[in-house]
């Protein structure tokens, strides 16, 4: 069984069941038919010796006595012709008439017949003027009459071809049915088997809401997820090689001509490379963190800490910059309990979030560039949210705001649009701490990204 194959064994499963089902239905019927025959039998027989019996009585209530009565017998009793005087053939029938007392007056067992204990299939009391006179018992020789059993022969042999043909037709069915309820397995195993080759577009029809609809739903849900993550995989390496060629392009460049000669080694020309290496190796720090928080195995070392006092300090180390672009930078700060925090993960959050904000607030034209920090506790959370009145963000582009490497349309270049990290990470280090972090925004309405962390 174990080679056989899913639609093979639900065919033999279906078989097995229709012979089980076809053997339990002709035993039943069997015994019931048997039993329904031999109550019509008795219940005729009885009828057929009603006139036997008011023969007997008559004759009784003439005599006052049994004697003679063979003759009554010999003239009126039923089946005549059948056996009945020798107690012989499969059809015979034996008749024994007692009187009050239980003594034998008549019977049609003979002697040499070798029966000796008779069970009466019939009992017929004869009675006279409300007394009871005797009693005549009938037994048969055999298992009922010949027609009888050609009957129940007939019967069992309808019930037989009836198993064949049910059989038969149980097992078309259940090669149909198999075939039907293993097409989407089959559809599955061979999507797997394309999957495992590398081809991650693979997706499969679901033609039903059942466990095998739901089965196949969640196989194209895992597919869309393992090529999204691909294709991430992908991005990633692409843009991890983009944005570390830069950097190291223009160290090589300037060292090649220190080398040559072409440029001196004077300290400004060693502060370009300087800040390329800085720039490098602060990207690669990003990388490394973003990929912790990812896997959940971001170091934190947990204290309790003043959201808003947090808070305060990132604006006060930002304000300069704020100044200098002229963007008004404002904090408001409502008092709110303590959290369990990493104070220098903290401030990455709020330096990443605060520089996101200070570089799309001048791209706004309605008013001036504005960023603006909130800091207020709710229930049991302390929310903070820190918002811009620049160009803002598409519905789809709100999608893609936390991903890996992403920079708005407006913000492609590295001279304005960072590594395409620094979300990311916020992202990843906000949820590392048991947080969430959310974006609401509307095109030319600027954008508001909100994040809560739990009260300590």
């Amino acid at each position: 069984m174990k080679s056989l194959s899913l639609a093979a064994k639900l065919a033999i499963a279906f078989v097995a069941v229709a012979l089980v089902s076809v053997a339990l239905v002709a035993v039943l019927a069997n015994r019931v038919t048997a039993q329904g025959f031999a109550r019509y039998l008795s219940a005729e027989q009885q009828a057929e010796y009603t006139a036997l019996r008011a023969d007997l009585e008559q004759f009784y209530a003439r005599r006052g006595s049994w004697d003679g009565v063979a003759a009554v017998f010999g003239t009126a009793a039923p089946g005549r012709g059948q056996g009945q005087g020798q107690g012989q053939g499969a059809g015979g029938r034996f008749l024994t008439l007692f009187d009050a007392a239980g003594s034998t007056q008549y019977t049609t067992i003979g002697q040499g017949q070798h029966q000796t204990a008779w069970e009466p299939d019939i009992i017929i009391p004869l009675e006279v003027a409300g007394r009871r006179v005797g009693t005549l018992e009938v037994a048969f020789a055999g298992p009922g009459s010949q027609a009888g059993q050609q009957f129940l022969d007939t019967v069992n042999a309808a019930i037989r071809w009836a198993g064949v043909l049910a059989v038969a037709v149980a097992l078309v069915l259940a090669i149909v049915l198999a075939r039907y309820l293993t097409r989407p397995l089959r559809q599955l195993s061979e999507a797997a088997q394309q999957l495992a080759a590398g081809d991650l577009a693979q997706q499969v029809p679901v033609r039903s809401a059942d466990e095998l609809g739901e089965l196949a739903a969640n196989f194209n849900q895992m597919a869309r997820a393992l090529d999204s993550a691909e294709k991430q995989r992908r991005q990633l390496l692409a843009d991890t090689a983009h944005d570390l060629r830069t950097p190291i392009s223009v160290i090589q460049s300037h060292l090649e001509a220190m080398l040559d000669g072409v440029f001196p080694a004077t300290p400004e020309n060693l502060g370009v490379i300087h800040e390329e290496t800085v720039l490098l190796s602060r990207l690669v720090n990003d990388v490394r963190t973003l990929s912790l928080a990812e896997a959940g195995q971001l170091p934190l070392d947990l204290q309790p800490l003043d959201l808003g006092a947090a808070a305060e300090q990132a604006v006060a180390a930002f304000q300069p910059l704020a100044e200098a672009d002229g963007i008004v930078l404002t904090l408001q700060r409502e008092p709110v309990g303590l959290v369990s925090a990493d104070a220098a993960r903290m401030q990455q959050v709020f330096a990443n979030l605060l520089a996101n904000g200070l570089r799309h607030a001048p791209q706004g034209t309605s008013e001036m560039p504005a960023v603006a920090v909130h800091v207020w506790q709710q229930h049991d959370a302390v929310h903070v949210a820190i918002s811009d009145n620049g160009p803002g963000l598409s519905a789809e582009q709100q999608q893609h705001v936390f991903d890996r490497f992403w920079r708005s349309d407006h913000a492609r270049n590295r001279s304005n649009g960072g590594s395409g990290l620094g979300l990311a990470i916020v992202h990843g280090v906000i949820i590392a701490h048991g947080g969430d972090i959310t974006v609401a925004s509307e095109l030319g309405h600027g954008a508001r990204f909100s994040f809560f962390l739990p009260v300590a």
